[in-house]
């Protein structure tokens, strides 16, 4: 229990609201019956009783006939000394009494089978109302990035269901049409940005390599094409990660022992240049994915855990497979961090204490790896190491293991 109250479902409320409404209606037809035939009843008596002489001659029904009435006006025939009117108000009260007592038994007999039928045939109106919205539910569950192209189009008469089925399709036509957009954009504009970028690089390193800078020149033109190259590494991060949501996946079993071995084999240049002591423990872990997604997540967390490492530390790379899934965790060296600044470190050009225009990188490694993650259908959470440093767990549900 955790100690918070689920509550009905709609399902069940409108059920009971039906079923209420039945079970209401019905005590109140049979109340009413029960007061008309009692009345009915005491309508009839009071006509016997009209002959009785004197003013007792209203008799309730279940009272005792009186002995006094004795005085007839409607006959004076007696039986063994009691007038024939007494002993015919006698019966008529006892038989009032026995009819309504059984009505009334019957009557709470009647109700509770009528609550019971009032909620069978409640829980099945209920689940025929609500089965288009069921698959309107199932329908919009399965459409994902990748097939906003698919449509509901719920048959069926045109009614509110009808018409929220239809207003759900003529989103998902927007919503289509604003990421078709948007990957036309990303393109055009990678393309459009990158010749200009190249040909700049071009126009700089041909004169730098023919020795056609003067030397005081030198170092503003190696700045520039260094603030060139960050451009292109940023471009390209930028339209990887506007693809990376709806990028043609292709899933298959994929180990991700192998996958930090090819990420090690390219940046290992760059951490024997720091002296960064690289540990990888774990034999395999095959997880179901696509592997090029899957290969830019846990790249860029392992140049992340080398590129922001102190010289001379230590990235520890541990690869296991349980019954919960599979589990990559990298942790480097480097400064004490906080949980809060951990946890920025996804979004898009945080560097923690470095600023956008300085320090390795376009601040976009970690954003690129979080966004593959989730679009493979995991996840990645950041706190920091004890001693200093960061904690890296990229993690694939036991769904996704073969």
């Amino acid at each position: 229990m955790t100690g918070t109250t689920r509550r009905w479902g709609f399902r069940a409320r409108l059920t009971a609201l039906i079923a209420g409404v039945f079970v209401l209606g019905g005590a109140v037809l049979l109340t009413v019956q029960y007061v008309l035939v009692q009345q009915l009843l005491a309508s009839g008596i009071r006509t016997i009783t009209g002959c009785a002489d004197g003013e007792s001659s209203d008799v309730e029904i279940g009272s005792e006939i009186p002995g006094s009435v004795v005085g007839v006006v409607c006959g004076g025939d007696t039986i063994d000394g009691v007038s024939v009117i007494e002993v015919s108000i006698q019966q008529t009260s006892y038989l009032s009494n026995e009819v309504l007592s059984g009505l009334l038994l019957w009557s709470i007999v009647v109700l509770v089978l009528f609550a019971g039928l009032a909620v069978l045939a409640a829980w099945w109106l209920s689940k025929r109302s609500l089965g288009r919205i069921a698959r309107i539910t199932d329908a919009t569950r399965e459409i994902t990035r990748d097939d906003l192209h698919r449509r509901l189009d719920l048959p069926g008469p045109a009614d509110e269901v009808k018409e929220l089925g239809d207003t759900i399709d003529g989103m998902l036509d927007r919503l289509d049409d604003a990421f078709t957009r948007q990957e036309r954009f990303a393109a055009a504009a990678s393309h459009e940005l990158r010749t200009p970028l190249t040909t700049t690089r071009a126009a700089l390193e041909i004169p730098l390599e023919q020795g056609r800078f003067p030397a005081e020149v030198e170092p503003e033109v190696r700045r520039a094409l260094a603030a060139n190259e960050r451009s292109e590494q940023l471009i390209a991060a930028l339209l990887t990660l506007a693809r990376a949501g709806h990028a043609p996946v292709e899933p298959g079993a994929v180990d991700l022992v192998s996958l930090v071995r090819d990420a090690l084999d390219q940046h290992r240049a760059e951490a024997d240049e720091h002296g960064i002591a690289v540990v990888l423990e774990g034999s395999h872990a095959l997880v179901t994915a696509d592997e090029t997604l899957a290969g830019i997540a846990v790249g860029n967390l392992i140049e992340n855990a080398i590129r922001h490492n102190r010289d001379g530390g230590t990235v520890r790379i541990t690869v296991a497979e349980g019954e919960h899934g599979a589990e990559l965790v990298i942790e480097n060296d480097g400064r004490e961090l906080t949980a809060e600044e951990a946890g920025h470190l996804t979004e898009p050009f945080h560097r923690g204490d470095q600023t956008r225009l300085s320090g390795p990188g376009a601040g976009l490694g970690l954003t690129l790896a979080d966004a593959t993650a989730r679009s493979l259908g995991g996840s990645i959470a950041l706190s920091p190491r004890d001693g200093g440093g960061l904690t890296a767990r990229l993690t694939f549900s036991a769904s996704q293991t073969p």
